[in-house]
């Protein structure tokens, strides 16, 4: 990136301190061909999908940052995913946010730049079309990887498990109040009015060179993001058990420091200087509450089929839900462009070989098939209303 791209205001980066931590499965994984293996056509696809709803009692949606594509979020895995495009991308680890002001710094300011970019994104067709499924009873609730609230944004009453958390919240570590995303944006660009300045003129210039990476990240190459303000929780500052131990500048923002505390409040059992705020999604490196986990696996044992949207299901917490299902004797469907971790044995006749029902049937018993995640479920609701009297059913019960 040439240096006049940068805005004089913006310190530039002059150095690295990146820790060597794995982030799982950056690899794409290749693909199972189609089940049944007639369903190489959109048409085909369609139809699979919707013979595997329509035998299925109740069916739990597993859904990935593939469904929200088309919404204009980018993806990890896809073909022209963050981990596809930029080799070097690394997104902030829990246990460095957690114990680091540099890293709390660099963390805020690129999620200032791009908190706009996921604010004003809208539910596309395939999350229209997933809370279509759930009002005609052929889904009975979501559990999503995705931060963006896009579900919830189709239809309010649509049952949702955020498995990883929302991106529209922000919590303290400490005291564990919780703070809407919209009035925090404001009050870190009070703090920061040259990063301010900096971000309208993204907003008017597109062309200004920038990585946009999933979770509302923008990276800014060259800039030094150490210089980046942020508050801490004034919950935690107005009480007197802190009192001097939560350092702040004459603005209020927060002053680097060492001391560290042990909140009964902390789930995660770390350490920490109080009054740290974080988004409420669920960092690299920290674990899923367990009270989220419960409920992601209660949606599971409540359905007889689990289906998998746009999700290469590279995260434990997202695979080992299917690998749950799968254990007991559940129906498993996927519509995912691109492979999906050990999707193999999914499908699996016990003998390590995808079994002949599954290849050779119409989609009742289980379903594989890689188109647009929209189509394939805009298509299918179709079939469905056509088809199948479930709707029709469930409205003369209540009527």
């Amino acid at each position: 990136m040439r240096r006049g791209y940068l805005p004089t205001y913006l310190p530039t980066y002059t150095h690295t301190h990146a820790m060597l931590l794995r982030i799982p499965y950056t690899a794409p994984f290749t693909a199972l061909p189609p089940l049944p293996s007639s369903a190489t056509t959109l048409p085909a696809a369609v139809t699979a999908v919707a013979n595997f709803l329509a035998h299925a009692r109740s069916t739990v949606v597993l859904s990935g940052a593939g469904i929200s594509v088309a919404s204009g979020l980018p993806d990890y895995r896809g073909a022209k995913g963050t981990y596809t495009l930029n080799k070097e991308y690394r997104p902030t680890f829990f246990s460095e946010f957690v114990h680091g002001d540099r890293a709390r710094r660099r963390y805020w300011a690129r999620s200032f730049l791009g908190w706009r970019g996921v604010e004003g994104v809208r539910p596309n067709r395939g999350h229209d079309a997933v809370a279509r499924l759930w009002r005609g009873g052929w889904v009975g609730g979501v559990v999503t990887q995705n931060v963006d609230s896009l579900h919830t944004a189709a239809d309010a009453d649509l049952p949702v498990t955020n498995l990883h958390g929302l991106l529209a919240t922000i919590v303290c570590l400490t005291c564990r109040t919780t703070y809407p995303r919209a009035a925090f944006q404001l009050a870190l660009r009070t703090l920061n009015p040259s990063w301010a300045a900096f971000l309208d003129q993204l907003r008017e210039d597109p062309s200004t060179p920038v990585r946009r990476n999933p979770d509302g990240d923008i990276d800014v190459p060259g800039v030094e993001y150490e210089s980046f303000r942020y508050p801490p929780c004034k919950t935690c500052l107005e009480n007197p058990a802190y009192r001097g131990r939560i350092p702040v500048d004459n603005d209020g923002a927060a002053l680097p420091s060492t001391v560290r505390f042990h909140s009964e409040a902390d789930t995660q059992g770390h350490a920490h200087v109080p009054g740290v705020l974080k988004p409420t999604l669920v960092f690299f490196g920290e674990s899923v509450l367990q009270a989220v986990k419960d409920e992601a696996e209660a949606r599971v044992d409540a359905a007889d089929a689990i289906l998998v949207l746009g999700s290469s299901l590279a995260t434990y917490s997202a695979w080992r839900l299917v690998r749950r299902a799968r254990e007991q004797g559940k129906k498993i469907g996927v519509v995912n462009l691109g492979g999906v971790r050990g999707e193999a044995e999914f499908w699996s006749d016990g003998g390590g070989r995808v079994g002949a029902r599954y290849r050779l049937g119409d989609g009742r018993d289980g379903v594989r098939v890689e188109f647009d995640v929209g189509e394939v479920l805009d298509g299918a609701v179709e079939v469905l209303l056509r088809t199948d009297q479930r709707e029709k059913n469930i409205l003369a019960a209540h009527a």
